[in-house]
């Protein structure tokens, strides 16, 4: 019944994906292989022993290359087809998926662990050690993993594109059962744990008489707000979606033109957040900053010292053929 009733793409949504996806994602993958690429690369050069926090910070930017990573070929299938068969098409569905739940945890993460360091500053040293944060970024990926389940049992390559493929007549059941999953688990639930982490942390500030306190509380406004800006809209579109779906929202074919613009939209808009936080969670840090000058200044030491070697073995070598030319 729902397949009869459907209404037909419009060409010109096709159209509109065919060159805003692959712009988009284009320009998030590469701004996010350089972001989250010099935050890898910072913290694998750190000297330092890492702190808790440069566990979770170091996940994050792993599991946003990651994400990064798959966009390229969903850009490649909306400006062509998919050409790489069934297999690759269910493992990066569930890489991207993997990935985009793992994003969203390591931020709720990192949000917690600065609660504890800052509101609590006693009881975490204490409780918490490395091996208590490996065990929680391993929950993390198999929570991840485990909530892909669906792109290894539904996803497929049919025709020219990597798409569900639901039973027939349990479309509408399991697109509303999974977009309020996501919705659920993947937004409103580490949306609280922030608000709460990041509200009492800015108490904690406020009460404060550290010079530096105000800018902590400002960046931790521009956290939450970066945030929501980034996910707000998409999962709003997505609750719109599922409550059409179930008809508590009267079915219309132009209402649902510029439904499926709008997921497009604020995915794209969600799916930017990527490249968004290398800079609210590492670039704004001053400490993060400073191993970024310290491995600037290490690299630069290296180049002027080789360059050195190599001009004074540049002046042997002529003076040697000089007197060389002379003896003959």
């Amino acid at each position: 019944m729902e397949d009869a009733t459907a209404c037909v793409t419009n060409e010109s949504v096709t159209d509109f994906t065919g060159y805003f996806i692959p712009i988009v994602y284009m320009v998030v993958f590469l701004l996010d292989i350089i972001g989250n690429g010099l935050v890898l690369y910072v913290l694998a050069a750190k000297r330092d022993p890492w702190l808790l926090a440069d566990h979770y910070l170091f996940q994050l930017a792993l599991s946003d290359l990651l994400l990064g990573f798959t966009l390229p070929f969903w850009a490649f299938q909306y400006s062509s087809h998919w050409i790489i068969g069934d297999i690759p098409c269910k493992i990066l569905g569930a890489l991207f998926t993997i990935n985009v739940y793992s994003t969203i945890f390591f931020l709720v993460c990192i949000s917690i662990n600065r609660y504890f360091s800052i509101v609590h500053a006693i009881e975490l040293h204490k409780k918490q050690r490395p091996l208590h944060t490996f065990f929680i970024c391993l929950f993390i990926w198999v929570l991840s993993c485990t909530l892909s389940w669906q792109e290894f049992y539904f996803r497929e390559s049919t025709g020219s594109i990597c798409t569900y493929n639901f039973p027939l007549g349990q479309s509408t059941f399991w697109r509303v059962a999974l977009q309020l999953v996501e919705i659920t688990i993947g937004f409103i639930i580490p949306l609280v744990f922030m608000v709460f982490s990041y509200s009492r942390i800015f108490c904690t500030l406020q009460r404060s008489r550290h010079n530096h306190s105000r800018r902590s509380q400002l960046v931790i406004i521009v956290l939450l707000l970066v945030f929501v800006f980034c996910w707000a809209p998409y999962k709003v579109v997505q609750l719109i979606d599922s409550l059409q779906r179930l008809e508590m929202i009267s079915r219309d074919c132009n209402f649902e033109k510029n439904l499926d613009v709008g997921i497009i939209v604020t995915e794209a808009l969600g799916l930017s957040h990527v490249c968004i936080n290398p800079i609210v969670y590492a670039f704004v840090g001053i400490k993060f900053r400073r191993e970024i000058f310290k491995i600037v200044k290490r690299l630069s030491n290296q180049a002027f010292y080789s360059a050195t070697v190599t001009s004074r073995e540049g002046t042997i070598f002529t003076e040697s053929n000089c007197s060389y030319s002379k003896i003959m």
